[in-house]
């Protein structure tokens, strides 16, 4: 009886050990099965984050050739409007240049007929000295109304290309393409 009851322990130990070993190969095998799958989605969710971000960069860099290639026509624009100031500030001067000789011919026709009158003998006040005076200060005046007029000119179509190019960037509907993936 002693050895019925070792034969049957024995038998039940060596069925739990069974079993045991049964259920653990079975959690395994469960285990292995969820660890490959996690591999197989961590894998798919890393393919997807890869084509994303080679999208979000294609579309980043045709973005910025848009950009470029509209600052760059806003600078064109700006450069053929400097380029009409700079005409403009030409003819200015040439005109401020007439002017002066006008003036020159004015004033030497006055001291002429000064002189002629002083000649005659009628007694006339000499005014060329003011005369003088009043033409080089015009000279000057009118010398550096153009001189600022000109910086005016160029700092006016520089600060427009440069609003313009700040505006084109800032208000645009495209704007940089992020990709952002969960860990």
């Amino acid at each position: 009886m002693l050895d019925s009851v070792k034969r049957i322990s024995l038998q039940v130990l060596v069925l739990a050990l069974a079993s045991t070993a049964a259920i653990q190969t079975w959690r395994l095998q469960g285990a292995q099965l969820e660890a490959a799958e996690a591999k197989t989605q961590q894998a798919t969710q890393q393919a997807e984050a890869e084509r994303l971000a080679r999208v979000a960069s294609e579309t980043n860099r045709q973005l910025e050739r848009q950009y470029r290639e509209q600052v760059s026509e806003i600078e064109t624009r700006a450069q053929a409007d400097l380029a009409q100031s700079r005409v403009a500030v030409d003819r200015a001067r040439d005109a401020g240049q007439r002017l002066q000789r006008e003036l020159a011919g004015y004033v030497e026709r006055q001291r002429a007929s000064a002189s002629a009158a002083a000649a005659a003998g009628q007694c006339q006040a000499d005014a060329a000295p003011a005369v003088d005076l009043l033409a080089e200060l015009f000279g000057r005046a009118d010398e550096r109304a153009g001189e600022l007029a000109a910086v005016a000119d160029e700092a006016r179509i520089r600060g427009l290309a440069c609003e313009a190019s700040y505006d084109l960037v800032n208000s645009s509907g495209d704007q940089p393409v992020e990709v952002h993936t969960s860990p």
